[in-house]
């Protein structure tokens, strides 16, 4: 499970909705209190404390798209995580260039926005 943490209109039909989905699961882990030591490192894979926002702007994009949605989420109790834990961060060029090498519709994606800006 990982959050990609890129902007989700770059995100391909097939991540946005995966992404969606593994924020769902991994809830059920925070609810039971699972170490998510192996999500933080080596490479920070998920950002607990971001998981309702990033829902919430996944679910925007999906509406846009018109994907239908019916799971609201709602940030359970991370109090038992340590603070490294808890307020870990993924780093998003991290995840450009996971996606780049795993999706060739995402990379065209992020490709073509970085070229807006050059």
């Amino acid at each position: 499970m990982r959050m990609w943490m890129i902007d989700p209109k770059l995100l391909c039909n097939k991540h946005l909705i995966g992404e969606h989905g593994e924020i769902h699961k991994h809830r059920h882990n925070f609810v039971k209190h699972h170490k998510i030591s192996g999500r933080i490192k080596p490479v920070v894979q998920i950002s607990p404390y971001l998981m309702e926002e990033r829902h919430n702007e996944l679910v925007t994009e999906m509406s846009r798209r018109d994907i239908n949605h019916k799971s609201p989420y709602e940030l359970p109790d991370l109090s038992y995580l340590s603070d490294d834990e808890r307020c870990a961060d993924v780093d998003v060029e991290i995840s450009k260039k996971d996606l780049e090498d795993r999706c060739v519709k995402c990379a065209i994606n992020i490709f073509s926005n970085n070229n807006l800006f050059n």
